[in-house]
């Protein structure tokens, strides 16, 4: 970490499961150092910057993992704005409802080339499906992908909310309005 921090370099990140590694990853880098430990660790914040796909693990002798890889470009399709618009108002939603009425939401105009990517940190998807969303080529699928986790986390959500509602009342039932 202390080599990329240096140079400003991007090091790859690939999700291992069983002992396993994905062959697709994401470039990363780092945006800032949250914290730093007398030891040498730290916490860092960082932001993906692109795709790509492992093709070759390396043996040198760096205590981290190296390899060849190759870039991962997207289909040239044009973004299906009234997807991202769905996109979008579903997961404002769903921060208002997770995170309160001061929580920060999305307007159109901050969102980037790559709607999916802006939103999924914050949309509860389950690490096979990070995986998933990473692996697919087209904004518009990754769109999809996350229109329907949405769609079916909307309706959880809400009966949770509800449930809360419940408890803090002394689990006396009351008209929702």
């Amino acid at each position: 970490m202390n080599e990329c921090l240096k140079q400003s370099a991007e090091f790859g990140i690939n999700h291992v499961d069983a002992g396993h590694m994905q062959p697709v990853g994401c470039a990363a880098k780092v945006v800032e150092v949250a914290q730093q430990y007398p030891d040498g660790r730290m916490d860092v914040i960082v932001e993906g910057t692109r795709r790509f796909r492992l093709l070759e693990l390396k043996n040198d002798d760096h205590p981290y993992a190296t390899g060849e890889i190759e870039e991962l470009e997207d289909e040239d399709v044009p973004v299906d704005h009234v997807l991202v618009d769905g996109c979008l108002t579903s997961y404002n939603l769903i921060v208002h409802l997770v995170y309160g009425a001061t929580a920060n939401v999305l307007t159109a105009q901050d969102l980037s080339l790559t709607p999916s990517f802006d939103m999924a940190p914050k949309s509860g998807l389950s690490t096979p499906q990070k995986q998933q969303l990473l692996e697919l080529s087209s904004e518009n699928a990754r769109l999809e992908l996350l229109h329907t986790h949405l769609s079916d986390l909307l309706p959880m959500i809400k009966k949770a909310e509800t449930v809360q509602r419940i408890v803090q009342s002394d689990g006396y039932i009351r008209a929702v309005t």
